[in-house]
């Protein structure tokens, strides 16, 4: 996952065995910590996880504790779709992390890495804000990491830095300091501020004998034996081609150093010179800016790190561009005092103000806070299915509508694709034997599709296209409902899906009788999406304030439709046909389309108890439904337990 995670991709083609044992181990691993957490929790607690070693915790733990706080932070930074998709487990682990309440990142880039991520590879909804995920709304943000102030203040003040500051400055009394501290490894741009170094000593000649490189590697990176060769290498190079007898211009130190000659080398440095060409937070540049508190020394910045963007004052550089590092160099060592000034004080600013008290205080609260709106907002209900199977045993006349897509049967890819489940068909079909029911399938779908899929089934009605045509149970012929429209406004529509067909890859027109539909789901997610609302606005604007259609906006879809159709209209028909009153009514829809379904029963003169109105889907949604369910395989359950209990 680290290789990965910034952006390195291995090169060797494998059987995949070797990568199954680490998945296995992975898991493994994952799932004590989950089990250790789930023993230990206790309710009110506030679980926070940390980074890509134990992304698949949130969701294991989530399945055995679903009303738990639970945060993740991803130290490390996070790809784009392009590199993540490269992962054999990728869903495994996006799912994994979506079972946070939150996750947070480092900068705003990985985070919409994320978002974008999770809408590309699950195809999930998505927000700025963060990602849909079975009726579980996870949110994602940003929080900066910072260091102790306070801590780094009172070390580098201390009697064991300050000797040592005094023995530095007075070895190096006629050279300007570079400093640098890094892993190796390959994200760490060791090398490429090496031959930068190389390329300013080249470049600017008058520097050479007046400036020095201390850079400073650790040894505890794995794989770091290869990098630590070439990193020897280059020292070894710059120092016989450009130094002298008298002067070497760069003095590398391989091992860990301890804390407090570390902090004497930040305090004494003119420059920071941190190269890294896939980072996190560096951590060392908030730590230089403290140190420099009395010399104000630059701090030049590989503008590819998360600190890049919060550091603006800094001077920002790309790795690979060696000209440019060497430029910065130079204008750094040149730079006035009253610049150095202005921009060391706005660096530090940004450093006390932005600690790690902070970066921990600001997750918790937005966890918190973020739990709390779930919570409020969970004015729908879930259906406690023994309540409705009790509610439909004591009643005489039942009233069971249901929309097909994301209710029936998961939304698919593809309108063909969305085959209805055998256990869905067999459940449906028992309870359309009950003969004090009425069962109805409401849906967008045409009548070909319905009648494919649903029409074999005895004493069940469908009703097609929102409304337009319906089937009344036991019949084989369909009642056109708008056969007195004017349906010439559907040319002009044509012409407008056309052209945003035209322009969007992946999407396609769906041709029905009284409606036209425009399908994106294909498409790219976000370029899709974008295209829809330009899409939308063009109706408005063109259509919709001349002619008597509205625009519905669906799942991946526009809809164009009459106005005088919908679903809300279909239901009040059935109200009203019946010679006995109903003492049971059940609508089950998962989007905008069936709200009208929702209003309607919500204004009929019913008790409320005979009333159930099913959402299916996020428990966050707007709606004018009564109770919740969170998905498809809940709804079959539902008709089940109606089946069973008939």
């Amino acid at each position: 996952l680290w290789p990965l995670f910034n952006y390195i991709i291995w090169n060797d083609a494998t059987d995949g065995r070797i990568e199954k044992t680490q998945w296995n181990f992975y898991e493994a691993v994952n799932q004590k910590y989950a089990d250790l957490i789930v023993e230990h929790y206790q309710t009110g607690d506030t679980i926070w996880i940390h980074d890509y070693h134990l992304l698949l915790v949130p969701d294991m733990v989530r399945t055995k504790l679903p009303k738990a706080r639970i945060g993740l932070f991803v130290h490390s930074p996070f790809p784009s779709s392009e590199i993540f998709r490269c992962l054999p487990k990728r869903q495994e682990i996006l799912k994994g992390m979506l079972g946070a309440n939150l996750v947070g990142f480092q900068t705003y880039a990985n985070a919409r890495h994320f978002i974008s991520t999770s809408t590309r590879v699950l195809g999930y909804e998505s927000s700025p804000d963060g990602v849909e995920n079975d009726g579980h709304f996870c949110h994602v943000g940003t929080f900066p990491i910072g260091i102790d102030v306070d801590a780094v203040d009172s070390i580098r003040k201390s009697s064991d830095v300050v000797p040592k500051i005094k023995a530095i400055t007075e070895m190096y009394s006629d050279k300007k300091i570079l400093v640098g501290r890094d892993k190796i490894d390959l994200v760490q741009g060791v090398l490429q501020k090496l031959a930068a170094f190389e390329k300013f000593l080249l470049d600017y000649p008058e520097w050479q004998n007046k400036v020095v490189l201390i850079q400073v590697t650790d040894a505890n990176s794995t794989d770091s034996l290869k990098n630590e060769n070439k990193v020897s290498e280059m020292v070894a190079h710059i120092n016989g081609n450009i130094g002298s007898l008298e002067w070497s211009p760069v003095y590398h130190y391989h091992h860990q150093i301890q804390t407090d000659e570390y902090y004497a080398l930040l305090s004494t440095a003119d420059a920071a010179l941190i190269t890294a060409v896939r980072d996190g937070m560096n951590t060392t540049c908030s730590e230089y800016v403290m140190c420099q508190q009395e010399k104000h020394g630059s701090l030049i910045v590989s503008e590819l790190t998360g600190t890049a963007g919060s550091m603006g004052s800094a001077l920002l550089v790309n790795p690979w561009d060696y000209a440019g590092v060497a430029k910065a160099i130079n204008d750094a060592l040149l730079m006035s005092e009253e610049e150095k000034l202005a921009r060391h004080m706005q660096l530090l600013a940004h450093v006390k103000s932005n600690t790690t008290s902070f970066w921990a205080h600001s997750f918790v609260r937005m966890l918190l806070h973020t739990c709390l709106l779930s919570e409020q907002s969970k004015n729908t209900p879930k259906l406690k299915l023994e309540y409705l199977r009790d509610q439909y045993r004591h009643s005489k006349k039942r009233l069971i509508c249901f929309d097909y897509d994301g209710t029936l049967t998961p939304i698919k890819k593809t309108p063909m694709a969305a085959v209805p489940p055998k256990d869905m068909l067999q459940y449906l079909t028992a309870l359309c034997q009950d003969p004090r029911n009425e069962v109805w399938i409401i849906s967008g779908r045409d009548e070909n599709a319905l009648n494919n899929w649903l029409g074999h089934i005895d004493h069940l009605g469908m009703s097609a296209e929102h409304g337009s045509f319906m089937r009344y149970p036991d019949s084989k012929k369909w009642v056109n409902l708008t056969e007195h429209l004017d349906m010439s406004w559907k040319n002009d529509v044509l012409e407008i899906f056309t052209y945003y067909t035209e322009r969007t890859t992946g999407s396609f027109i769906e041709h029905k009788r009284c409606a036209l539909t425009w399908h994106y789901r294909l498409a790219d997610p976000e370029y899709g999406a974008f295209q829809a609302k330009e899409c939308q606005n063009h109706l408005e604007q063109a259509i919709l304030s001349k002619l008597p259609v509205e625009v519905l906006v669906g799942k991946k879809n526009l809809e164009v439709r009459p106005t005088s159709v919908n679903k809300g209209e279909i239901l009040k028909k059935l109200l009203a046909s019946s010679n006995t009153p109903f003492d049971f009514v059940m609508c089950c829809g998962d989007d905008r389309t069936d709200e009208d379904m929702f209003k309607t029963l919500k204004k009929s003169d019913l008790y409320e108890h005979q009333k159930f109105a099913v959402l299916v889907g996020n428990e966050d949604q707007k709606t004018q439904a009564n109770w919740l369910l969170p998905n498809v395989q809940q709804v079959i359950e539902s008709i089940r337990i109606m089946a069973e209990s008939s």
